[in-house]
């Protein structure tokens, strides 16, 4: 089918044209084998930064990636969302494409997402992997949270984006290392203002959905997060893991916020060691 792209070169991903749905959702999908995976970005990304992930595992899997609501080039439809629109946008993807059932890789609010899905459509999702998740904020986290939302609601611009990046890459200076931190903000600064600040104050609002509501987990599930993020701890994942049945809590050292993409090669090993090991992913 000529929807399907078969051989990804790491260049050319954005060069590949997105589909829709009805909905207006942005979406590609990448291989043709039956287990499929499906992962959802964070706050202010697109699909287009999952490339790495693309690259090392559509040579086993078919990989979904699509833009949630208002990043990329999905629509956004409403003034005000709530958690359960970003639950119902991908159940209307999966839907309209005809995937019964898959693998679910989230970061950062992405992994809010993806938790939330797991749990309202339990027999859809085979394996679980929520990275760089938060949970049980403080008080005072949550509300430095909610004060960066408001602050992009009344600006309507994007604001701090420097500090923004400071947070998320620890001691990465490579040139390599330069040329993605240039994507992230290259990706931030053409998010529209809007929808930051509805996912945003979401992803401030949203952690404690879950709390005394994981041990209804059905999936394998690995929480995963980097020993130099400051806001998605390592304790948080742990906290999580202890809360979850058939679960497991790692945490990559010297690794920050945006390790999925910095440091692809760490995090797909640990991903792809999981599912392989995994009895409900069938390949």
């Amino acid at each position: 089918m000529d929807w399907l792209v078969k051989d990804l070169e790491l260049s050319n991903y954005s060069d590949i044209p997105s589909l829709f749905d009805k909905d207006g959702t942005a979406y590609k999908i990448f291989g043709d084998e039956p287990a499929t995976l499906i992962f959802i970005h964070g706050v202010g990304m697109c699909g287009e930064i999952w490339q790495p992930q693309v690259e090392h595992f559509s040579k086993d899997y078919r990989v979904i990636t699509y833009d949630f609501l208002g990043h990329g080039k999905s629509l956004l439809k409403k003034d005000k969302l709530t958690l359960e629109d970003y639950v119902t946008q991908l159940y209307n993807l999966v839907n309209e494409i005809g995937v019964t059932n898959f693998s679910l890789i989230g970061h950062s609010m992405g992994a809010i997402i993806a938790v939330a899905f797991a749990l309202k459509y339990p027999r859809k999702v085979d394996t679980l992997i929520p990275i760089n998740i938060v949970f049980k904020r403080t008080k005072k986290a949550q509300d430095d949270v909610i004060m960066r939302a408001k602050d992009v609601f009344k600006s309507q611009q994007i604001t701090n984006i420097s500090q923004t990046l400071e947070r998320w890459f620890k001691n990465k200076t490579s040139p390599d290392d330069l040329l993605k931190i240039n994507n992230v903000r290259s990706w931030l600064n053409n998010t529209s203002p809007k929808a930051y600040a509805e996912a945003y104050y979401l992803f401030a609002t949203s952690d404690r959905v879950f709390v005394n509501n994981l041990s209804n987990l059905q999936p394998p599930v690995l929480y995963l997060t980097g020993s130099e993020d400051p806001n998605s701890t390592s304790l948080m994942s742990e906290q999580m893991a202890q809360e979850t049945p058939n679960s497991w809590s790692e945490s990559i050292e010297s690794e920050a916020h945006m390790m999925a993409y910095i440091s692809a090669k760490k995090v797909n090993s640990i991903i792809e060691h999981f599912l392989n090991n995994t009895t409900n992913t069938t390949k």
